[in-house]
């Protein structure tokens, strides 16, 4: 099957290192590893090579001046022209896109084409960028109107399908099918035998780590750790909570607040990582921790650190409840903002060797049940085979195995 995978948003750098780069990416990668051509559009340059699937690149409006909310209507305004000619040339059996903020061009192109078309929805842009918008209210309604223009639409929690079945219920919607596909993860990559990192090269030693992986974006919560940091001081704890991830100079900011607290030894931040490098550093924590989410996200750290087996601490977060399986069972929970009850958690866990072998373990077999790419991918063939585009055979008995659905 050829698929056009198309990605409106100006933010995810296709070999960027935060989730929605990784999603976006292991989509492609993996929908081409079972035998799709895949050709990637998206505003966003690259230098990536030995990718198993082609990019086409389109030069979005740089003009700050203009707002986000003009720079993505004029971006759409230049997807819409190039998409006819990628079409006709391309030949796509089917499309897939990456929801972004203003992006009808794709909806338009297709219906006009006649072509089955899947939207992924992994936010509420409207809300989440609500800050650096100039027309939020019309940024919502457009919103709305688009998921009202699908006829099938991923989403990844039950929060966020609730919300867009809400939105379109009062318009002329042609919506027929919302699947539920939360972020997936690939358990060949992230498995608990990767070699662990040697903490001693950042100074860390004799004590447990809590480490925590992710960009460092308000609604993750790691304002939270500086309190939990505190506290292990003040309780003597031999604990380092570590952070990986986030952007250059938000990350030196953290370092010194830390050090400026005097937590720096229990509460340290240690940068970006390419993203192969990740599985490593998973496998040399005690506990992973996840300080919060978005209610409606599917945070792609939670995959990774089940997908290695280790013991995670989660926030009481809807994201992280729905995939997780119970308190104690994918993960322990703690009360959202509760560094208290995060310490508590956390002590549980590293006194009781056995609970955390066997959250961990769950975890990991959680992971391999329900949320690895041959799953995600089957969602993705079974919603197009319900949109009439016929699967071959390998796609058919994927979707067999992990759906227990036929797909016909």
């Amino acid at each position: 099957m050829r698929i056009l995978y198309i990605c409106g948003d100006l933010g995810i750098d296709v070999m960027g290192r935060k989730g929605a780069s990784t999603h976006m990416r292991e989509t492609c990668r993996q929908l081409a590893n079972r035998g799709h051509e895949v050709l990637l559009v998206t505003p966003v340059p690259t230098t990536a090579q030995n990718l198993n699937f082609r990019i086409q690149f389109v030069d979005p409006p740089r003009a700050k001046w203009l707002g986000i909310d003009l720079r993505y209507q004029f971006l759409n305004a230049r997807i819409r022209a190039i998409l006819p000619k990628l079409i006709r040339e391309f030949r796509p059996d089917a499309v897939y896109e990456r929801y972004s903020l203003y992006q009808t061009a794709a909806q338009n192109v297709c219906q006009t084409f006649g072509l089955a078309r899947i939207l992924e929805v992994n936010s509420i842009l409207s809300r989440e960028m609500h800050h650096r918008l100039r027309f939020p209210r019309w940024a919502s309604r457009c919103e709305s109107r688009l998921w009202a223009g699908e006829r099938a639409i991923i989403c990844v929690s039950t929060l966020l399908e609730a919300h867009i079945r809400e939105c379109t219920s009062h318009l002329d919607s042609r919506l027929e099918h919302v699947v539920i596909s939360p972020v997936g993860v690939d358990p060949d990559q992230f498995h608990p035998g990767v070699p662990p990192l040697e903490w001693g090269r950042y100074g860390i030693r004799a004590k447990k780590v809590v480490g925590y992986t992710g960009t460092l974006t308000r609604w993750h919560g790691v304002d939270l750790l500086f309190d939990a940091a505190l506290l292990a001081k003040q309780l003597s704890l031999p604990v380092c909570f570590v952070v990986v991830g986030g952007e250059e100079e938000k990350v030196a900011a953290l370092r010194k607040r830390s050090w400026d607290l005097g937590v720096g030894d229990y509460l340290k931040f240690l940068g970006s990582f390419p993203h192969d490098q990740i599985p490593p550093l998973l496998a040399a924590m005690d506990v992973c921790v996840i300080p919060d989410t978005q209610d409606w996200s599917s945070p792609t750290k939670y995959f990774e650190m089940a997908a290695m087996q280790r013991p995670v601490l989660a926030a009481k977060a809807p994201a992280i409840t729905e995939v997780v399986g119970g308190d104690g069972v994918g993960a322990l929970l703690f009360e959202r903002g509760s560094a208290g009850d995060l310490i508590r958690k956390l002590e549980m866990i590293l006194s009781d060797e056995a609970l955390a072998l066997r959250v961990g373990r769950t975890a990991r077999e959680r992971i391999l049940r329900h949320y690895s790419w041959d799953c995600n991918i089957a969602r993705i063939m079974k919603a197009y085979a319900a949109m009439g585009v016929p699967l071959n055979e390998a796609d058919r008995n994927l979707v067999a195995k992990c759906l227990g659905d036929s797909a016909e």
